[in-house]
């Protein structure tokens, strides 16, 4: 799969150049802030605000990286709480895909999201574009945090057959997340509204079969992490 950015994403990284290198983000002086900003201000607010229990996390110490962490997605809460689960030798090796038409319009958002988060500009738009950028990373050694519902959803509906083809397409393990409760702390569109407890948890990798078609492998998905909502 070919890829190169959008003009939304290529405007955005033209600003973050006007402002400096922003290379910096991906290298080691970025994965040491990335860390401190993290455990220091990012992890804390959000266990502040969400409680989590955790449950599923110590059995990745056995899964092979790298690997699509596939999660259903609710609220803008999902995405740290998941990133403070991982074990750190995980979340020190994983990337997220951020909707460029999103988090990428802006220079200085794209950089903050980057620096705080740990994300890549994915393209929701054009068709294959955010796939291929995700199979770059995972070729290059890197775990891809992805939703396969595609955006912000109430439910565990619409799941969509992209993460199980670019599984297919890179023969890599994908493990299933659920995260329950978000949506009633920041639902979407919508700031923080109250405090309570939420759940993130880990399923077992599921492989994808020789002769499993990405459609099949998808629906598979779908309910292991409907499965993982009532455990």
């Amino acid at each position: 799969m070919s890829w190169k950015p959008s003009r939304v994403g290529a405007q955005a990284w033209e600003t973050l150049d006007r402002a400096g290198d922003q290379h910096w983000l991906r290298g080691r002086s970025g994965s040491l802030a990335r860390e401190a900003l993290q455990r220091s201000v990012l992890f804390p607010a959000t266990r502040f605000v969400a409680r989590p229990t955790v449950r599923g996390a110590d059995d990745l110490h056995s899964t092979p990286q790298p690997a699509i962490i596939a999660a259903n997605h609710s609220s803008d809460l999902d995405t740290p709480l998941i990133l403070d689960a991982l074990p750190r030798s995980w979340r020190t090796r994983t990337l997220v895909g951020a909707a460029e038409d999103r988090f990428y319009r802006r220079g200085a958002i794209a950089m903050a999201t980057e620096l705080w988060v740990g994300t890549f500009a994915f393209d929701r738009g054009a068709e294959g574009r955010g796939l291929a950028q995700a199979a770059t990373l995972l070729r290059d050694g890197t775990n891809v945090l992805l939703y396969p519902q595609g955006t912000r959803s109430v439910g565990l509906g619409g799941f969509r057959a992209g993460v199980a083809r670019l599984a297919v397409a890179c023969d890599v393990p994908v493990v299933p997340v659920h995260v329950g409760g978000t949506a009633l702390l920041m639902p979407k569109d919508r700031g923080l509204t109250q405090r309570g407890r939420c759940t993130v948890t880990f399923g077992g990798p599921l492989h994808p079969d020789p002769s499993e078609e990405p459609r099949d492998f998808a629906a598979r998905l779908s309910a292991a992490i409907a499965s993982l909502a009532v455990t």
